[in-house]
């Protein structure tokens, strides 16, 4: 049977680091496969972006939150915030190309309640453009704990709006409600997908004696790369691939490579084939974000991972992925050269487990929304 093409919107902002955006070009992606997808995003952005066909995308002026005040700011510009959100709002208009089959919301409403009035702007647009087609949540499966008031506030927001729940994450390793207490509300919407990650390669390749130590995308993350360095000189039958963030500054990589001693490190700023080179990796060393440990898992590399102390959703995920023995944990202790050559030679030397750990989860929300919208189903 011959099904027409569908629309799909998109909206993904981060407000910190890529690993939203990263998950969210993976499912679209898939998608692609049966329609045309529109992205509306935000935050932090690609050097760049894919062109494909089918694809359309809209970079909004970028809104970003302080860290160490809390609040929005608009870091490419001087205008008062309310400017940038109004400018936000006419981009919108002017990029949307109705109507739509169906929208993804990434995150919202388990997270970005900053920008609460944008995305409800956005459904209320949809409701009367496209009427009562599914808006479907794509979430991680580890929200930061709220308190009850605010997870009453989400429920409300997903009965009202959310046809279904797509939680990206393998309830064998995390469940939702460990850190979503209300879950049993919406178990009726709610559906494990797998971890979002690039496919595992068919076969791997012969491993070499490398160790890749990475920052991810953000600003934190420099003494781990630090003690990487400095440690090198100590493990000499390795080579040490050290990958700082797309955003550190010429200065900060040219501080790195100054503590370097030895000729068995190599400092670079952006990979391009990552998940390459783990697959070559005798180890990868690094902040355990998301999206580097799916990169780590599916292509089975022991890993040392470094939990940022700010955050509580990456230091939970790291220590349910230490307790099947995928991931091995760092402390700021172990970043002195003496203790982590020795936690390197330890974890290079582990047996790797055997329990595989559901990461297909672009393929699998793919698969469900077309599901849904070649079933007729006309939202909540």
């Amino acid at each position: 049977m011959h099904t027409k093409r569908r629309k799909i919107l998109f909206y993904c902002q981060s407000l910190v680091g890529l690993g939203h955006l990263t998950s969210s070009l993976l499912v679209i992606r898939e998608l692609l496969a049966y329609a045309d997808v529109d992205l509306i995003h935000g935050g932090q952005g690609l050097q760049h972006m894919p062109e494909l066909p089918g694809f359309r995308q809209l970079r909004l002026p970028r809104i970003l939150i302080d860290s160490a005040s809390d609040e929005l700011y608009a870091p490419d510009r001087d205008d008062s915030i309310e400017t940038v959100w109004a400018e936000r709002a006419a981009a919108i208009e002017r990029f949307v190309d109705w109507p739509y089959d169906a929208v993804i919301v990434e995150f919202f409403p388990f997270g970005r309640r900053r920008l609460k009035k944008e995305i409800l702007g956005l459904f209320a647009s949809v409701r009367q453009q496209c009427g009562a087609i599914p808006i479907f949540c794509f979430v991680r499966e580890i929200l930061v704990p709220a308190p009850l008031a605010a997870e009453q506030r989400m429920l409300q927001l997903v009965r009202e709006h959310i046809h279904t729940v797509f939680v990206r994450g393998d309830p064998a390793i995390v469940r939702f409600e460990e850190t979503f207490s209300l879950t049993a509300e919406i178990a009726d919407r709610l559906v494990y997908v797998g971890y979002v990650s690039p496919p595992s390669p068919a076969s791997l390749p012969t491993r070499q004696s490398k160790i890749v130590v990475s920052q991810g995308g953000g600003e934190i993350g420099k003494a781990l790369l630090r003690a990487a360095v400095q440690t090198a000189p100590l493990l000499p039958d390795y080579q040490f691939l050290v990958v700082v963030s797309s955003r550190a500054t010429a200065g900060e990589i040219a501080e790195l490579q100054r503590l370097v001693q030895s000729s068995n490190v190599q400092v670079v700023s952006f990979l391009s084939n990552f998940q390459e080179h783990l697959q070559t990796a005798a180890l990868s060393i690094s902040l355990g974000g998301d999206n580097t440990l799916m990169d780590v898992i599916s292509t089975r590399t022991p890993a040392l991972a470094y939990p940022y102390a700010g955050n509580s959703e990456q230091g939970l995920r790291i220590e349910k992925l230490v307790g099947k023995g995928f991931v091995f944990p760092l402390t700021e202790n172990d970043l002195v050269p003496e203790r982590l050559s020795v936690k390197v030679r330890e974890t290079i030397k582990q047996t790797y487990p055997q329990q595989a750990i559901a990461i297909y989860g672009a393929a699998e929300i793919s698969q469900r929304i077309r599901v849904i919208l070649e079933g007729g189903c006309c939202g909540n």
